[in-house]
């Protein structure tokens, strides 16, 4: 498609969009690389629609849109300056490289990568992340998402709706579910999936979905340890 000329700081941006794979404040950015997506670069990623910006707190937080990914699949075999030194050309190497496994492997790249684990907040007084068990102890979310999939599941790493997960959860802070969730998913024995149907869903599956790496999560799977 053809798309807004962008500088080579606005390329850099949305690669590190791609890589994060899901929405990402400034102050993680500036933690994680000390950097922060502000003025003119934020500006025209989100005037070209290529990502998407909200407020969170005091700072911004950004997310690819799907014209996004399709705009770093692009890059992947893109021209890139030279005489800027090796990194461009390494880079532009590795771009390559990845072009190459993606038509290989037929997936794209919203499936390719994975969302990075997104910092854990220590929850506030009035909104604690989850409801302690009997006698106080703090609930450890991914181990009764885990046991509640093992329960849920039909078979050895069987396909469960997040709907009937969540329900499986009623006593758990959505938002800890969802922290949860995104850091299991770098995992390699988890698996959240978009379901393929999508005409046929009820509200309760759509709205029981988790955005992650550009699109909605509706299922999970959980392999056997």
């Amino acid at each position: 498609m053809a798309g807004k000329t962008l500088k080579p700081s606005q390329k850099a941006f949305l690669t590190l969009l791609m890589a994060e794979a899901r929405e990402v404040t400034n102050s993680e950015l500036t933690e994680r690389y000390g950097i922060s997506l502000t003025g003119e670069d934020s500006r025209a990623l989100v005037e070209a629609k290529l990502a998407t910006r909200r407020k969170v707190g005091r700072g911004l937080a950004h997310e690819l849109t799907d014209e996004g990914w399709a705009r770093c699949r692009e890059e992947l075999t893109a021209e890139y300056v030279k005489g800027t030194g090796p990194a461009v050309p390494a880079l532009h190497a590795l771009f390559g490289a990845l072009d190459r496994y993606v038509k290989r492997s037929e997936l794209s790249l919203p499936e390719l990568f994975t969302a990075s684990p997104a910092p854990v907040e220590a929850p506030k007084p009035e909104k604690a992340a989850a409801k302690p068990r009997a006698g106080g102890k703090k609930v450890d979310v991914e181990q009764r998402i885990r046991t509640a999939y093992a329960k849920l599941a039909t078979a050895p790493q069987g396909w469960v709706s997040l709907a009937d997960l969540r329900a499986a959860l009623a006593d758990v802070d959505r938002g800890a579910v969802d922290q949860a969730l995104m850091t299991m998913a770098v995992h390699r024995d988890v698996v959240l999936v978009p379901e393929e149907n999508q005409k046929n869903m009820s509200a309760e599956d759509r709205a029981a979905a988790i955005h992650i790496g550009g699109e909605d999560k509706h299922l999970l799977s959980i392999e056997a340890a």
